[in-house]
């Protein structure tokens, strides 16, 4: 209920058209999932004889099934239960490509990180809002971007707690490699860190914006819409007024599904890694959603792609005839 498509559907029920007509969610999404299934995982669930459709709990935090994936099985069942398909299609994508790990990784070279940048967000991206339009030819689709993830009003307590959580280091260890004396250290590392979420907000914007025109140039029309987050870096992970899930005490992240993304987690990748031979780390699907939009995130997120719609829907006939 506190998802930006949930509230995007009750606006849509409610106010965009009065109640005159009714609004289906359907929701395909899940933690991890790529855009498109990657080849070292499309060969090992060769291997093992697996769909890559397979039903894992979406809290778990794994790349499949992809969003290509994702939208071939909607179209399916949408054609099975004699339906066109959908009228409206959101989705982000990309950032799990990379991983959010490797894209605030300060020990690589920024300049590897275009390329990738570049691979997803348009190149594949770009794929991916064809592939939509063809399975899903009434479609609109909303394309939402990132936000900063980490900023210079991160605190860096915080974010040196959070990132020792991911890398697993005991608690009983973390004063003495997080505290006054050894941050001066960190600065490095942090400042290095900022750089590349920065470099990774502008580049997927760019490009998102890119792959999102060449497709409504293809289609001859306006098929496709990017939203840009509302987010500044006032609202990062961390920051004074963040917008995103924090990090608890005792590496508990402080959103209301954690308790149940542990246990799913605990009990399906040790399986992925015997069934299929593919290593999730157990401790990072736990943290899955420290860094995501909170309630309040959420909301804003909402408000956003509320008004893009509105303004998409004013040039849209049958919008004009439900107003009037």
């Amino acid at each position: 209920r506190d998802k930006f498509y949930y509230l995007t559907k009750q606006w849509l029920e409610a106010e965009a058209f009065r109640g005159q007509r009714p609004v289906e969610l359907t929701v395909k999404a899940h933690s991890g999932s790529t855009i498109k299934l990657h080849d070292d995982e499309a060969k090992a669930h060769r291997k093992a004889g697996r769909d890559e459709n397979y039903p894992y709990h979406p809290e778990v935090n794994v790349g499949f099934p992809s969003i290509w994936k994702q939208v071939e099985v909607a179209s399916s069942e949408f054609r099975a239960n004699g339906k066109s398909g959908a009228d409206l299609v959101m989705l982000t994508g990309g950032i799990t490509d990379i991983s959010v790990a490797e894209t605030l990784n300060p020990f690589a070279k920024n300049e590897e990180l275009y390329p990738l940048i570049k691979r997803y967000c348009y190149n594949d991206m770009l794929d991916l809002l064809g592939h939509i339009s063809e399975s899903l030819p009434s479609a609109t689709i909303a394309l939402i971007g990132y936000f900063p993830m980490i900023s210079p009003k991160t605190r860096a307590s915080r974010m040196y707690n959070a990132w020792f959580e991911t890398m697993e280091c005991p608690r009983p260890l973390k004063p003495l490699v997080n505290n006054v004396v050894t941050r001066p250290f960190l600065r490095g590392i942090r400042k290095k860190a900022i750089a590349r979420s920065r470099i990774w907000l502008e580049e997927s914007n760019r490009h998102f914006t890119a792959a999102v025109d060449e497709h409504n140039k293809k289609a001859g029309g306006p098929r496709a819409l990017f939203i840009k987050s509302p987010f500044t870096e006032d609202h990062a992970l961390e920051t004074k007024d963040t917008l995103l899930f924090r990090m608890g005490k005792k590496g508990r992240v402080a959103d209301p599904l954690f308790e149940q993304r542990t246990q799913e987690c605990r009990k399906t990748l040790p399986e992925v890694k015997r069934s299929v031979g593919l290593d999730y780390p157990v401790r990072l699907c736990e943290m899955a959603s420290i860094g995501h939009p909170d309630q309040a995130g959420s909301r804003a997120y909402a408000d956003a792609i509320i008004m893009a719609l509105r303004e998409h829907m004013q040039s849209l006939p049958k919008a004009k005839e439900i107003a009037a």
